[in-house]
C-alpha cells in the first residue's frame, strides 16, 4: 500500500512540475488560440454570407457520398480526407453547406496549434506566439480562410507532419508513428504534398546517424495501413488503385489545351512579384527587417570572429581536397538550377535543390547549431513548393499557402537574431523582441480587423451567383417535378448537383469558356462554339442545359427562364 501511495505521490509531483514549467507555454498558446479562433470565427461569417465557391461544391457531394446520402453526382478523383472529414459531420444531420466552412476554419486552428508547437521546439513563448499569429493572419490566409477549399486544411497536416519529424530525430524516435501517417494526411488532403517527400528525405539524411530505423520503419507501416482504406476504396470505384493519382498528376496535360484560362501564367517569378500582396504591407516590411536579420545571422555565423571557439564554425579548409570538391559542386549545381529554372520539368529542380541543399549542409554544419539542420529543412520545406508552383504554367494566389508556414518560421528566426544583436536593456533583461512582438501584435490586430469586411464586397460576384443559382434551382424543381429523371448537363454542374440533390452532368470546357481555380469565367462566344455546344447536348441527348455563359444562341435549345446571368435551356420538341 506505501509503496502504490509512493507512486501515486511521485506521478503527482511529476505533473505539478511539468504545469509549473509550461504554465507560460500554455497561457501563450492558449492566447493565441484564443485570437485565431475569433479571427477564424469571424471569417467563418463573412465566408457564410458569400457561399460555396467553385471546389467547395463537389468536396461536398463527396461528403454525402461518404456518409451514404449521394445525390448522384461525385468527384472522387478529388483528393478524400476533407470530404471524409466533412462527412462525420453529416452523419451527424449537419448536411449545410456551411457546414464545410466551420470545418475549414477548425482544422486551420489545429494548424495554428502546429505551427506554435514546432516553433517552440526551439524559439521562446514570445517568439513562438507571435509566429504563429504571423501565419494565421498573412493576407493570403486569411481571404481563403473558411473558404471550404481543402488548401488551408492541407498545410495543417504538412505542418504537423513536420514537428513529429523533428521530434521524432531529436527527442524519441517513436514519434515516426505520428510523423508518417501524417504525411499520407496531407497528402490525402491535396495530392500536391507528396513534395513534403524532398525536405522529409533531406531531413532524413542529414540526420541518418541519429535515427532508429527500427520506429522509422514502423512509422512507414502504420503510413501504409493509414492509406490501405483510401486504396480499397479506390480499388472499388475505379478498378485501379492509382487512378485518382495520375488524374492528378495529368492535370497540367488537361489544362494545356485552354491557354485562355485566368489561371494560365508561365511567370516563373509570380509569386516573388506577389509577394507583397501575399503578406501584406506590414508583414513585407517585417520580412525586409528580417533579411537584415539573416544577413546579420549569417554574418556572425560564418564571418564574424567569436571568442568562444566552441560555438563558433570552423573557417573552410579550402587546402582540403573534399571541401574544394564540395564547393565547387554547390557552385556547379547552383548554376544549373538557376540557369535550368522554369526551363525543365519541376522534377529536375527539385533533386537539384535537393542535392545543393544537402552537399551546403555539409559543407558549412557545426555541431553547436542544435538547429541548423532544421533550418536547411524548413527552406527545403519552402523550396520544395516554391519551385513546383511556379515552374507549373497555371498560377492562382491560392497556391502559395503551402510556403506561408517556412516564411513565417524565417520570418521569426530573422526578428530572434536581430533581437539579440540589437539589445534593449531593462532591468538587466533584453526587451527588444517583447517590444517588436507588442508592436507587431497590435499592427496585425488592426490590419486583420480591417481585412475581414472587405472580403463580402470583393467575393460580390460570387454572391450574386449562388444567388441565382440557388433562385434557378427552386425555380426547376417546381416546374418540373420529374427532373431528377430528366437528362441535365451544365457548365456549373458541381452547383447544380448540389442544389438540386442529383446528377448534374458536366459539358466539356471549350476554348472559349474556361473557368480559373476561383471559379472567374473568361467568355469568349462566337457561333463556332455556340454550335459546338449544341451538338454536344443533342449528341448526349440533354433535356435541358443550366449555363450561366451570356449570349448563347443554341439551334436545338430554347431559353425557358433566366435568372440574371444564370439561364435554364430546355429541349426543342
Amino acid at each position: 500500500m506505501d509503496k502504490l501511495n509512493n507512486n501515486i505521490d511521485k506521478e503527482n509531483r511529476r505533473s505539478k512540475n511539468f504545469l509549473k514549467n509550461h504554465v507560460n507555454s500554455i497561457i501563450f498558446l492558449l492566447l493565441l488560440t484564443v485570437i485565431v479562433s475569433l479571427i477564424t470565427y469571424y471569417r467563418v461569417l463573412v465566408q457564410m454570407q458569400i457561399g460555396p465557391v467553385s471546389d467547395s461544391f463537389d468536396f461536398l457531394s463527396n461528403a454525402l457520398v461518404f456518409a451514404g446520402q449521394g445525390i448522384g453526382y461525385s468527384d472522387l478523383f478529388r483528393p478524400p480526407l476533407f470530404p471524409f472529414i466533412i462527412s462525420l459531420f453529416f452523419r451527424l444531420g449537419y448536411i449545410f453547406s456551411s457546414t464545410i466552412f466551420a470545418l475549414d476554419g477548425l482544422i486551420f486552428i489545429f494548424g495554428v496549434i502546429g505551427m506554435f508547437m514546432l516553433l517552440k521546439l526551439q524559439f521562446n513563448n514570445i517568439e513562438s506566439f507571435l509566429g504563429g499569429l504571423l501565419y494565421a493572419t498573412f493576407p493570403i490566409v486569411i481571404s481563403l480562410l473558411g473558404f471550404g477549399f481543402s488548401d488551408l486544411a492541407s498545410v495543417s497536416f504538412t505542418i504537423w507532419t513536420f514537428y513529429f519529424l523533428i521530434l521524432a530525430v531529436k527527442k524519441d524516435s517513436k514519434f515516426f508513428y505520428l510523423t508518417f501517417p501524417f504525411f499520407i494526411l496531407a497528402f490525402l488532403t491535396r495530392y500536391n504534398n507528396v513534395l513534403m517527400i524532398f525536405p522529409i528525405l533531406l531531413y532524413l539524411t542529414i540526420n541518418r546517424g541519429r535515427i532508429n530505423f527500427k520506429n522509422l520503419y514502423i512509422g512507414i507501416f502504420a503510413s501504409i495501413l493509414t492509406i490501405l482504406p483510401v486504396l480499397i476504396l479506390f480499388y472499388e470505384k475505379f478498378g485501379n488503385i492509382i487512378a485518382p493519382f495520375i488524374s492528378s498528376g495529368s492535370l497540367s496535360t488537361s489544362f494545356s489545351s485552354t491557354i485562355e484560362s485566368n489561371a494560365y501564367n508561365p511567370n516563373v517569378l509570380f509569386f516573388i512579384q506577389k509577394l507583397p500582396e501575399f503578406l501584406g504591407v506590414q508583414s513585407f516590411i517585417i520580412l525586409l527587417i528580417v533579411a537584415l536579420g539573416v544577413v546579420l545571422y549569417l554574418f556572425k555565423r560564418f564571418i564574424g570572429k567569436n571568442q568562444n571557439k566552441n560555438n563558433s564554425i570552423k573557417d573552410l579548409d579550402l587546402k582540403n581536397k573534399n571541401t574544394k570538391i564540395k564547393l565547387i559542386l554547390v557552385v556547379l549545381f547552383g548554376i544549373i538550377f538557376i540557369g535550368s529554372f522554369g526551363r525543365t520539368v519541376y522534377l529536375v529542380s527539385e533533386l537539384l535543390f535537393f542535392v545543393i541543399a544537402y552537399i551546403f549542409y555539409d559543407l558549412t554544419k557545426n555541431r553547436n547549431l542544435t538547429y541548423y539542420d532544421v533550418y536547411i529543412m524548413v527552406l527545403a520545406w519552402f523550396m520544395a513548393f516554391f519551385i513546383f508552383q511556379s515552374v507549373f504554367v497555371f498560377k492562382t494566389n491560392r497556391y502559395f499557402l503551402p510556403m506561408a508556414p517556412p516564411l513565417a518560421y524565417f520570418m521569426i528566426l530573422g526578428l530572434s537574431e536581430i533581437s539579440k544583436i540589437i539589445k534593449l536593456k531593462f532591468r538587466n533583461m533584453n526587451v527588444t523582441f517583447p517590444i517588436i512582438a507588442i508592436i507587431l501584435t497590435s499592427i496585425i490586430l488592426l490590419s486583420t480587423a480591417s481585412l475581414i469586411p472587405e472580403i463580402v464586397p470583393a467575393n460580390k460576384d460570387i454572391i450574386v451567383q449562388n444567388e441565382q443559382i440557388e433562385l434557378a434551382s427552386q425555380w426547376f424543381v417546381s416546374y418540373d417535378p420529374n427532373y431528377k429523371n430528366q437528362n441535365i448537363y451544365s457548365d456549373i454542374w458541381p452547383n447544380f448537383s448540389w442544389y438540386l440533390k442529383t446528377n448534374v452532368k458536366m459539358i466539356p470546357t471549350l476554348s472559349a469558356y474556361v473557368a480559373n481555380p476561383d471559379g472567374i469565367k473568361n467568355y469568349t462566344i462566337n457561333q463556332a462554339d455556340m454550335t459546338a455546344f449544341n451538338n454536344y447536348l443533342i449528341t448526349n441527348n440533354a433535356d435541358y442545359y443550366l449555363s450561366d455563359i451570356p449570349g448563347l444562341n443554341l439551334k436545338s435549345y430554347t431559353s425557358i427562364k433566366d435568372f440574371g446571368n444564370v439561364t435554364i435551356y430546355k429541349k426543342k420538341t
